[in-house]
């Protein structure tokens, strides 16, 4: 099972487009945002999708331009897109940050070299919290849907302070 299935599915479910359309349409939402996706895996998928008959494709005529190929859902894909929208909603969400393997090492360090690196990691959140706010402005118009993925990020980047300045106070207590 894929997000990047589940990504996709959902897309063509709206209305059947091509490879091309789907990466534009990913790109559009910021979808790679939340999610490991990559243009030349939507490729791939995409024609994954197709032989395993989640897709059908159609070939369209171009006007000046060659022929291209058009994805649809099928049935089975709608029944993969339920199936996929069930496990992700059903599974336990795991919170992996790669910062955690720098603070699982910090009690290594001398420590202002520990405290260096707690306060770069606070200016690297600080940079997401304010990239976040700017995206929550300039697609201040997007759907609910979208709209609330980037509020729920800024609230755990703004929680992700609130835990370091904590964190950050209890280090420099220890001996």
């Amino acid at each position: 099972m894929s997000t990047i299935d589940l990504v996709i599915l959902g897309i063509v479910a709206e209305k059947p487009q091509s490879a091309y359309d789907i990466q534009k349409d990913i790109e559009y939402h910021h979808l790679s945002r939340w999610t490991k996706i990559s243009i030349p895996s939507i490729y791939r998928k995409v024609l994954q999708l197709s032989e395993k008959g989640y897709l059908r494709i159609d070939i369209v005529k171009g006007d000046r331009f060659a022929d291209k190929a058009v994805y649809s859902i099928t049935d089975e894909g709608k029944d993969y897109f339920n199936s996929l929208m069930q496990y992700y909603a059903t599974q336990t969400v795991p919170l992996l940050f790669d910062f955690n393997v720098v603070i699982a090492n910090l009690n290594k360090l001398n420590k202002d070299a520990a405290l260096d690196l707690i306060s770069k990691l606070k200016e690297s959140i600080t940079v997401s919290v304010a990239t976040n706010e700017e995206y929550l402005t300039e697609y201040s118009n997007i759907p609910l849907v979208g709209k609330t993925i980037i509020e729920q990020q800024g609230l755990l980047y703004k929680t992700l302070l609130e835990w370091l300045d904590t964190f950050r106070e209890q280090f420099e207590r220890i001996d």
